[in-house]
């Protein structure tokens, strides 16, 4: 009888350990599969979720000469950020005979990065539409406005980021 008292409780200790085992086990293969981050925080009493930040942007500009006639061929290199971190996210447009240049539905992660923000203006067809002094544009100068709004989660919303440049001739 005492060896039964003995394995039974030998047993028991097999049947709890197991128990801790497949916590373990099941804890581990939610938090591999994510479910980790469906839960509650206290801090700010939001949801944990993986991902980051995102905004789509339309870019859209018209370049002139002094005279107030549309220059073509103006390079123009959108910067969202200062520090070069991203440098594949700088986009690189050509205005067209009507001065014009347009990409639509950029998508950017960490939006408030694009407080340093600039667009770099430069003639780079020579004289064959006039020569023309490149130009900086600094956030401050480009005209930001929101066309549709976020989420109240991860997406920012939508932004147009538009500019409207005249550049002095190159003499």
């Amino acid at each position: 009888m005492v060896y039964a008292r003995a394995r039974l409780r030998c047993f028991g200790d097999y049947i709890d350990a197991m128990k801790i085992n497949w916590k373990y086990f099941a804890g581990s293969l939610f938090a591999f599969l994510g479910f980790g981050g469906c839960i509650r925080i206290d801090i700010g009493g939001g949801l944990a979720m993986y991902g980051q930040p995102t905004a789509h942007y339309k870019l859209i500009g018209n370049v002139k000469g002094p005279d107030g006639k549309p220059v073509e061929g103006i390079q123009a290199v959108f910067v969202p950020r200062e520090d070069g971190a991203y440098p594949h996210e700088n986009d690189t447009l050509y205005s067209d005979a009507q001065g014009h240049f347009e990409k639509g539905r950029l998508k950017y992660d960490w939006p408030d990065d694009f407080k340093d923000a600039k667009l770099i203006l430069e003639d780079v067809d020579g004289p064959e539409n006039g020569s023309f002094k490149g130009k900086t544009l600094t956030r401050n100068a480009l005209k930001m406005e929101q066309t549709q709004k976020g989420d109240g989660a991860w997406y920012e919303g939508a932004y147009t980021v538009s500019a409207d440049v005249t550049l002095d001739k190159d003499e």
